[in-house]
C-alpha cells in the first residue's frame, strides 16, 4: 500500500486565491471559507500577494477586503 499524501504547494494556493479574487471582491474570512482553510493561514497569503502587487486591499469597517490588482472597485 502506498503511503503517499497529497500536498498543496504555495504556488497552488496563490493560484487558487488569485482565481477566486479575479471574479469576486472578498474579505479574508470569505476567502478562508471558500478555500476551507483557517483564516490566519489565508491572511499570510493575502498579505504576501498584496506586497507583490498582485492584490488590492481595502478596509471596510473591520473587514479587510481584497481583489486582484487588475480590477477596479466598480468592475
Amino acid at each position: 500500500m502506498s503511503n503517499r499524501t497529497t500536498s498543496i504547494t504555495s504556488n497552488d494556493f496563490e493560484r487558487r486565491i488569485l482565481e477566486l479574487l479575479k471574479e469576486n471582491l472578498m474579505s479574508t474570512s470569505q476567502v478562508a471559507k471558500q478555500l476551507k482553510v483557517r483564516r490566519d493561514v489565508i491572511t499570510g497569503y493575502l498579505e504576501a500577494l498584496k506586497n507583490q502587487g498582485k492584490l488590492n486591499f481595502f478596509k471596510v469597517g473591520r473587514s479587510h477586503v481584497y481583489m486582484t490588482s487588475g480590477r477596479r472597485k466598480n468592475d
